[in-house]
């Protein structure tokens, strides 16, 4: 994707750079450093982008949330934004794989040597980083902050996908995303055209958009992300039950999950359920671990309510207070 013209990206060099390949398939990143002057490496942001895990780019930008670029831009951080395979082409397998392969990326010498060349040179700093992510994103954001908790400072997830074994991704829906009725004969002449097994990272198609609802209206994103992931631990797939476990961590700043009380994509409850399950886990053991605190923050809104929110609202800078002071710690 060529970058776009947008006043959520003002303020900032964007280079792009590819921190993997399938065959001849690049997967790219988008790096977004602000023109401001600044002494020693950057903090960092990782955003990931939504689009039921079937769509999207990482500068998709009417997904974009305008207040993560107002937050790096106030403290000086640099912004990395992936791409990643999706379905049904690939498999959440694959998806889990690329998360993985990115994460070693950020740590690489080629991304040094990649910010090392930028007019000025520029770092990051790894003891620094705060990831983000919506929807698919949030369910993302939410994998890399429950498996990297010593290296994440802190973490959000707005709307995040952590129970798609739930019954309103399991099974077809009377309310569909948005109120949209997709014909179901859409999703399946799409699954009909498709190759399975090639390699896609980046879809912005308004035909894209109608399969990835009439996939979550009709039932069928359950079946997507469950095909060829048969070796994947169930609480990788959902962290839902991750947060079951004792043995359960989240970054120092903790995990703050972001929800509109009106969203008919992923329903509230999804997140109710996973951050009252995971203080409870969390209880006892905050204060002797020195660890954060997974909160829920509901507001009035649709799915993808926060994209046009700006970092001075006061809920925002209510909300993610004690995650940004131990990120920039």
């Amino acid at each position: 994707m060529s970058i776009p013209s947008d006043p959520k990206l003002d303020g900032f060099e964007i280079i792009q750079a590819n921190y993997k390949h399938i065959g001849d398939h690049a997967i790219r990143a988008d790096i977004l450093i602000p023109r401001t002057e600044h002494s020693g490496p950057r903090p960092l942001i990782v955003r990931v982008h939504g689009g039921g895990l079937m769509m999207g780019d990482s500068l998709y930008m009417d997904w974009w949330p305008h207040w993560v670029s107002d937050l790096a831009l106030q403290k000086n951080a640099v912004i990395i934004s992936p791409n990643y395979r999706l379905m049904p082409e690939a498999t959440s397998f694959d998806i889990f794989a690329d998360m993985a392969d990115f994460w070693t990326w950020l740590q690489s010498s080629p991304l040094r040597e990649i910010l090392a060349a930028h007019t000025p040179p520029t770092a990051i700093d790894l003891n620094r980083i705060f990831v983000t992510g919506e929807s698919a994103g949030g369910l993302l954001s939410v994998h890399l902050a429950l498996t990297y908790p010593d290296q994440i400072r802190a973490a959000s997830a707005a709307y995040p996908a952590v129970a798609l074994n739930a019954e309103t991704f399991t099974q077809p829906r009377a309310n569909p995303p948005f109120g949209l009725d997709i014909p179901e004969t859409l999703v399946q002449g799409t699954l009909d055209s498709i190759a399975l097994g090639t390699a896609v990272s980046s879809l912005t198609s308004q035909n894209r958009v109608d399969f990835m609802l009439g996939a979550i209206q009709h039932g069928y994103l359950s079946r997507l992300y469950e095909r060829g992931a048969e070796t994947i631990p169930p609480s990788v797939l959902y962290p839902i039950l991750k947060v079951e476990q004792s043995d359960l961590k989240v970054p120092r700043g903790g995990l703050v999950v972001l929800h509109g009380r009106h969203d008919s994509v992923v329903p509230l409850r999804d997140s109710e359920r996973f951050v009252a399950r995971a203080q409870q886990v969390l209880a006892g053991r905050l204060n002797e671990q020195g660890r954060g605190r997974v909160t829920l923050v509901v507001r009035d809104g649709e799915h993808g309510y926060d994209a046009p929110a700006r970092f001075e609202e006061d809920w925002l800078q209510e909300a993610m207070q004690d995650a940004v002071s131990a990120w920039l710690q």
